[in-house]
């Protein structure tokens, strides 16, 4: 029996964005290619680089991926911090992350994809406003794992 290999740790930090009407912006992406796994709705962000808070990052991922702008002191405090490990496709391979959550109220609007980096204009397969009715229906994969959870606990 071959030993799990463990490739990386990554931590993000993304924004949960929720409309007044309660739906939420997330994004349909499938992993780096040599992960091989089936694709996920995530919310917005991604890794946090070298010398940012997970609050800059997460600003900074937000512009990136939507062309939404908002100033730091707009952000609160995260409403979740969480760990977990994605296991590759290959069996033998996984990372962890921990991702910092932080959540923003919007208006419903169309992502502008022209700050897409070249990963994410290679990983992100579609974008949309979910009803919390259909997210908490559906059985689409989400990420993190505790996403629709959190989304249950917090708006319904």
């Amino acid at each position: 029996m071959s030993e799990k290999i463990h490739v990386k740790h990554r931590e993000t930090a993304r924004v949960l964005l929720v409309s007044p009407e309660k739906t939420f912006l997330l994004l349909k992406t499938h992993f780096d290619p040599e992960v091989g796994l089936p694709p996920r709705w995530l919310t917005p962000g991604g890794g946090i680089d070298q010398g940012e808070t997970p609050k800059t990052a997460a600003i900074r991922e937000l512009r990136e991926e939507t062309g939404l702008f908002i100033e730091i002191d707009r952000l609160d405090e995260p409403i979740m911090v969480t760990s977990g490990r994605w296991d590759w496709a290959d069996g033998k391979s996984f990372h962890t992350y921990t991702d910092t959550i932080f959540e923003f109220v919007t208006e419903e609007f169309q992502p502008d994809t022209s700050g897409f980096t070249q990963d994410e204009y290679r990983d992100v397969l579609e974008y949309r406003w979910w009803s919390l009715t259909d997210l908490l229906k559906s059985v689409e994969p989400l990420g993190p794992h505790e996403l629709r959870s959190l989304i249950q606990e917090r708006y319904q």
